[in-house]
């Protein structure tokens, strides 16, 4: 299926690893010009050098740490006219224990997973409306739909974002831009890895326990890719996904036991 998006421009955060990564070379492959955005300046350029070798997009980069305003003012003034926007941010380092959580953790994970996403969301859908065209993507947790309190940290400040993209996604869909939200379940990447890893030597068990163990929670029975996460979001992020928006759509492998 041709997507329509080919020529299209499109900012892609923490492009250089996983799901991101997976986005970013998704969109290229349908002819799409990249922004790429991360915090590892070295990664970041071999990433965008890999990318137009095989699919000769134009492909920009900017390395900036998006959970400060800083990054987030860099980031728009290196592209404001986007359109297509993914905003694919990282799990903070938390202790699962609430009880120690401090003011301090929490405005740093709403800076990261609710300010950051908002204030680039803001910046750029002006534009898409003028142009007739936006599509703004935001990967975020399946948690959002199955809260836990160890994951509150996380899963607070995109519970903030999900209200906001629902009222950004029904307030601009008349215009052709739409909003919607990835809620991940369980996907190979290297932050998963390193999870499993961490889960691992807290229990006592070897990682290939772990892995399985973890593995069984989804009706799938396994880990997800982030190439199937990416072509969710090259889908959503098509001229035929106009119709779609102000959503939270589970890419989880049946993990969540609900039906709403």
């Amino acid at each position: 299926m041709d997507l329509g998006i080919a020529g299209r421009k499109a900012i892609v955060c923490g492009a250089t690893r996983g799901i991101g990564r997976a986005i970013a070379e998704r969109l290229a492959q349908e002819g799409v010009h990249l922004v790429l955005a991360a915090r590892d300046a070295e990664t970041l350029e071999a990433t965008a050098a890999a990318i137009n070798g095989e699919h000769g997009v134009r492909v920009q980069t900017l390395a900036a740490d998006l959970s400060v305003p800083e990054g987030r003012r860099a980031l728009l003034g290196a592209c404001s006219d986007p359109d297509i926007l993914v905003h694919n941010g990282a799990w903070p380092d938390e202790n699962p224990d609430f009880r120690r959580w401090s003011r301090d953790h929490w405005l740093r994970a709403m800076d990261a997973m609710m300010l950051a996403p908002v204030e680039l969301i803001t910046g750029v859908v002006e534009g898409m409306k003028a142009r007739r065209f936006g599509r703004i993507v935001a990967v975020t947790s399946r948690f959002v739909k199955e809260p836990r309190l160890e994951h509150m940290l996380s899963v607070g400040p995109r519970l903030a974002l999900a209200g906001f993209m629902n009222g950004i996604g029904r307030e601009y869909v008349r215009h052709n831009v739409t909003a919607n939200a990835m809620l991940t379940g369980i996907i190979a990447t290297e932050t998963q890895v390193a999870f499993g890893a961490e889960l691992a030597r807290r229990s006592g068990k070897s990682f290939a326990a772990v892995w399985q163990e973890r593995e069984s929670t989804n009706a799938a029975g396994r880990f997800g890719r982030p190439e199937e996460m990416a072509a969710l979001c090259a889908f959503l992020c098509s001229a035929h996904a106009g119709f779609i928006t102000a959503q939270n759509v589970l890419i989880d492998g049946g993990g969540y036991p609900g039906v709403f």
